[in-house]
């Protein structure tokens, strides 16, 4: 199964389209009032912003784009992920168990399984509810697909490996 990117991120894109109009808008304000004679406080202070402005603008594109590179496959070999935080291969025989609670889908390794081999997996580490270590390798936010559709491929493809522990499994409050 493959899982696809959430659309939220388009807001976040056109805010990056929108960034160059205004930072154009604000360099034709800055010139003009440069050109008018203002006070040398106010023309100072529009060079600054603009300043500013232009040296965000790049970086926060830059961000944008980087976190744009999505891919999660549920496969019959395991999972292969790739997003901003993590690009790796997953193979099952990795995986001592995969649980998918309420906000996300945590791996428990295998024990003597190397995280050094998939750069950025480390900074997802947490602790299960037993105390086990684990990484998160998914927030279900990131996802358009539900959790009950992620369950499903799980545990078709990992089999005994899978746990569900969330709350969309307990069933609809009696209206009494």
């Amino acid at each position: 199964m493959i899982l696809h990117r959430s659309r939220t991120w388009r807001i976040e894109f056109l805010l990056v389209i929108a960034a160059v109009p205004a930072l154009a808008w604000m360099l034709l304000l800055a010139w003009r009032d440069t050109n008018a004679g203002l006070p040398a406080a106010v023309i100072s202070r529009e060079w600054l912003t603009f300043t500013a402005a232009a040296i965000a603008t790049p970086i926060v594109t830059v961000n944008i784009i980087g976190r744009m590179r999505f891919r999660f496959v549920i496969g019959s070999a395991g999972l292969t992920i790739r997003t901003a935080d993590l690009t790796a291969a997953l193979r099952w025989s990795d995986i001592e168990s995969i649980v998918l609670d309420d906000l996300r889908v945590l791996v428990v390794p295998n024990p003597g399984y190397q995280a050094s081999h998939y750069p950025g997996i480390t900074r997802l580490a947490r602790i299960t509810a037993d105390g086990r270590s684990c990484f998160e390798i998914l927030a279900l936010s990131a996802v358009r697909e539900s959790p009950d559709q992620i369950a499903s491929a799980l545990t078709e493809h990992a089999g005994r490996r899978f746990t569900d522990i969330g709350p969309h499994l307990l069933p609809p409050p009696s209206d009494q």
